[in-house]
This record gives structure tokens, C-alpha cells and sequence, in this order.
């Protein structure tokens, strides 16, 4: 009961792992709608290596589920998510879609994490990944989390100028050469669905094949290590007519 409960109250620094160090890429989607209200979705999978590294750190043994459904959907609840589906492909996988009323108020505290402007009928999304919105993620997580982060020592979070090798060498010290390999793997997918005609698709320090546009749905793929230690941050932005 006790290793179970750790695993639940640190639920929140347990996915931000699971988003930093994985083999496999992480999927968040996001579909909006005329209103405002929109889908989101999440999968990501753990490696072999990181599993271990993640049990270690919330204090539980590597063949226990890393994941708690009841937290999960208690965490998504108090930021204003309403879950509708939850799965667990395997313990170390995780699946999560849930419903939001408005994606422009997804962040609390944060003005500019996801705006949306429209004029002459041209839609004009921007996301914008920046080391104070992570800030803000972090502040509406558990206290606990704080401890959790201070050991990923990524520079989004500790401010810190780095280079992506840098860090990634300092990863390996930390964790290990294999740790260090998938995290130069790792990669994040970004899609996002809109209701109408899409015009244009733009994503700062993007190369070729970054950005696929098919019908209403666009995919942003960004390097993880590139998320993790580019200061000036990421920003999204995506024009659309109804």
C-alpha cells in the first residue's frame, strides 16, 4: 500500500519523465472546435532502461504499474480536464484523451501558453512552449514534483545555458550512456486538428519534414533535447480558414 501510494501522489512527476526520457516518440494532439472547446490526447511509452530509472525515482519496484488511474483522472480533473478514455496498453504505456471547455485557458496563470485571434475570417493559433509556461505547469503540480524535477536537470527548468550536447552529456553522467541514447532519439509530435481550411503552418527553428500538413491536420515533430534546452523556446502557429 505504501509503494502505491507514492506512485499516485507523484503521479504528475512521474508523466513529466515519462515525457523527458523516452525511446519511443510522445503524441500530444489537440483538436479545437469553433467554440473554443477542444479534444486532447496523450501516449508515450517508457524503454526497457527508463522504466527502471522511473521506478527508482517514485520508489516503487520495476514490475509494478507505473501509472494510477484514479490520480490520473483526480489530477485532469482539478485542471479543468474531463477524461474520456483512459488506457494502459502495458505498465510502462500510457494513453490519456480528455475534453477541455476553452484550450485558450488549458494553463492556469499563463496568458500565451495557447491563444487564438481571428480577423478577416483567418484563424491564427499560436502555441508557444517556453521555459515560463513550463514554470507555470510545474507551480499547478504537487510539491513533491519540485524534487522530481530538480533530478532531470533540464534547462527549461533550471534556466540554465546549455547546449543540447551538454546536456545530453550530462545526462549520460547522471544516468547513464543509454539514457543519454534515448533521449538523442527522443522525439515529440505535435497535432493538431482544426475546423476549416488550413493556410499556413509554422514552428520556430523547424527543417525539412518538421511540419506535415494533410487535409485539417497538421503534425509538428520537435527533437526533445531541442525542447529541453532551447531557452527562447518553441512557437507553434497555425492559420486556418472556416
Amino acid at each position: 500500500m505504501k509503494n502505491k501510494h507514492r506512485t499516485a501522489f507523484s503521479l504528475c512527476a512521474v508523466l513529466l519523465i515519462c515525457v523527458i526520457f523516452t525511446s519511443c516518440t510522445t503524441s500530444v494532439s489537440l483538436e479545437t472546435r469553433t467554440d473554443k472547446s477542444g479534444a486532447v490526447a496523450m501516449q508515450t511509452k517508457l524503454s526497457p532502461s527508463v522504466q527502471t530509472l522511473v521506478a527508482s525515482l517514485a520508489g516503487v519496484d520495476s514490475t509494478e504499474a507505473l501509472f494510477d488511474a484514479n490520480q490520473i483522472r483526480a489530477s485532469l480533473k482539478a485542471a479543468g480536464f474531463a477524461v474520456t478514455g483512459l488506457k494502459f496498453p502495458s505498465k510502462s504505456a500510457l494513453t490519456v484523451t480528455a475534453e477541455t471547455k476553452n484550450i485558450t485557458t488549458m494553463l492556469r496563470g499563463s496568458k500565451d501558453l495557447l491563444t487564438v485571434t481571428t480577423a478577416n475570417g483567418v484563424n491564427d493559433m499560436r502555441i508557444k512552449l517556453t521555459p515560463e509556461n513550463v514554470k507555470k505547469a510545474v507551480a499547478v503540480m504537487p510539491e513533491d514534483t519540485a524534487l522530481y524535477i530538480e533530478l532531470l536537470i533540464a534547462p527549461i527548468f533550471t534556466g540554465e545555458v546549455m547546449s543540447a550536447q551538454e546536456y545530453t552529456d550530462l545526462i549520460a553522467i547522471a544516468y547513464g550512456d543509454k539514457i543519454a541514447q534515448d533521449l538523442q532519439k527522443a522525439r515529440v509530435n505535435l497535432l493538431f486538428s482544426v475546423p476549416g481550411t488550413i493556410l499556413s503552418a509554422e514552428m520556430t527553428n523547424s527543417r525539412e519534414n518538421d511540419i506535415a500538413v494533410k487535409d485539417n491536420t497538421i503534425t509538428m515533430s520537435i527533437p526533445l533535447v531541442t525542447l529541453l534546452t532551447d531557452l527562447k523556446g518553441t512557437e507553434c502557429r497555425i492559420r486556418w480558414k472556416e
